[in-house]
């Protein structure tokens, strides 16, 4: 696969780091106070929308290892970060793709849980409400 070309992302870093409110622990909590009926945690499917470097989604990979995680975000520089990170600790439950969330389309995946902590405030609108409509869209999503 060729990488993308570079981008402000990638000359100016995000410092990222796991974010307890957005395990999937917390996540299906929230989800029974609202009388839902999410995925099992053990066996869920994650997919965190601007993961940067995997700061997040690698220790719930570490910590969950009967659950699937992708990670996708627009800068390659944390991406490759993050695949390196993945290959030292010989993660198998996790892969990170440089992608734009304005390409994703249905059949990228199906997922239980979409994380996107802290890329909705750093993107344009148009990009806002693609975010929004693909956490919409049932063909690509099954949300719990």
């Amino acid at each position: 696969m060729q990488a993308k070309p570079e981008n402000s992302y990638d000359r100016v870093l995000y410092k990222s780091h796991p974010s307890r409110l957005t395990h999937p622990d917390n996540l299906a909590t929230l989800a029974v106070l609202f009388g839902l009926s999410p995925a099992p945690v053990e066996s869920c499917r994650v997919l965190e929308l601007g993961c940067g470097n995997g700061a997040n989604l690698i220790p719930m990979a570490l910590t969950l290892p009967g659950s699937r995680f992708t990670g996708v975000d627009l800068a390659g520089t944390p991406i490759a970060a993050a695949r390196a990170l993945t290959d030292e600790l010989g993660l198998g439950n996790i892969a990170f793709h440089q992608r734009d969330i304005m390409d994703l389309e249905p059949g990228f995946a199906e997922f239980d849980y979409i994380i996107a902590h802290g890329v909705y405030s750093w993107v344009p609108p148009p990009v806002r409400d693609r975010l929004l409509a693909v956490c919409r869209i049932p063909e690509l999503w099954q949300v719990c």
